[in-house]
């Protein structure tokens, strides 16, 4: 979700020279660190789901190499689960967005929602005002296991594991939705992002990564282009697996892309889920595009293990 123009990302971060956060969290091991507060926690020996047989979407249950499965949600009931998401980002002043991004929502929590299994994130053309009295033409929906405010823990963050979410994108000029992660410590960088796209490119996932500045690397991407027949408002299903010094990046169950070498983060980093409206990457939004709904079937999260 960084600053990107065209094809390519600039750098995202908006309140990057911020101190750090105070991050209480629990080391599960030399190379894991995960803190957990929500109902979705679930024990690592779970077994594996029944197959299902009505073509819905069920995600991978065991434990990948010894890791520990910690965020366990599948949208279940009618309300968010406040012991794990954010509606907003740390700097929630009644409603935030990514101002470096030129960005034209303004995230507010009645735009989150929680129904049959689902979580919706809504944008609509409604006029809001953010809290430095500037005007934004769109509200959106966003979620985030990160802090809820400055210098609070986040509520959910690890260093190496596993994270599988499934959705479905919507389509349209000027709609920007993403699932990706940042530090839990406040800083802008490093940033993976599993998956973002733009409306006006229905069969384009992109995938990126932004390495801190003391890597000494440049970001990278790539483009996956989805099959014929196939586009972004169809369920799909994204993946990382991050080790030390790897990044493995996968769309519905095929690895399509990796990172290897210093630049991959080793810090303890949390999951970002938003549905932006226009930018820099996102574009002129087509009015016709509205309201627009970014649909989450499930995210899990694996913690540790040995790589």
């Amino acid at each position: 979700m960084s600053r990107r123009g065209g094809g390519v990302r600039g750098t995202r971060r908006w309140w990057a020279s911020i101190g750090a956060a105070v991050l209480t969290v629990a080391v599960v091991s030399s190379c894991s660190v995960d803190i957990y507060l929500g109902s979705g926690r679930v024990d690592a020996d779970e077994s594996t789901a029944p197959a299902p047989t009505d073509g819905t979407v069920r995600p991978q249950r065991v434990a990948n190499n010894g890791e520990r499965l910690i965020l366990d949600e599948e949208f279940a009931g009618t309300e968010l689960d406040a012991g794990v998401w954010n509606t907003c980002h740390w700097w929630d002043e009644g409603g935030c967005t990514i101002a470096t991004n030129d960005e034209l929502e303004w995230y507010l929590p009645g735009q989150v929602r929680v129904a049959d299994g689902v979580l919706r994130l809504t944008a609509e053309r409604r006029d809001a005002i953010g809290a430095d009295g500037e005007y934004f033409p769109y509200v959106s929906g966003m979620v985030s296991t990160g802090p809820p405010v400055h210098q609070a823990p986040a509520k959910l963050a690890f260093t190496y594991g596993t994270v599988e979410v499934a959705f479905r994108a919507p389509l349209g000029a000027g709609l920007w939705p993403a699932v990706w992660m940042l530090p839990a410590s406040e800083s802008s960088k490093p940033e993976i992002d599993i998956f973002e796209a733009v409306g006006q490119r229905p069969r384009t996932a992109g995938m990126y990564l932004h390495p801190s500045p003391e890597s000494g690397t440049e970001r990278s991407f790539h483009h996956h282009q989805l099959p014929p027949g196939e586009d972004l408002a169809d369920t799909h299903v994204v993946r990382l697996q991050w080790s030390p010094e790897r990044l493995d990046f996968f769309f519905d169950g095929d690895k399509v892309w990796e990172v290897t070498g210093p630049q991959v983060p080793d810090e303890p980093m949390y999951l970002v889920i938003n549905l932006a409206v226009g930018g820099e990457y996102g574009g002129t939004p087509d009015p016709a595009a509205f309201p627009a709904t970014f649909e989450i079937d499930y995210a899990r999260i694996w913690s540790g293990g040995a790589r």
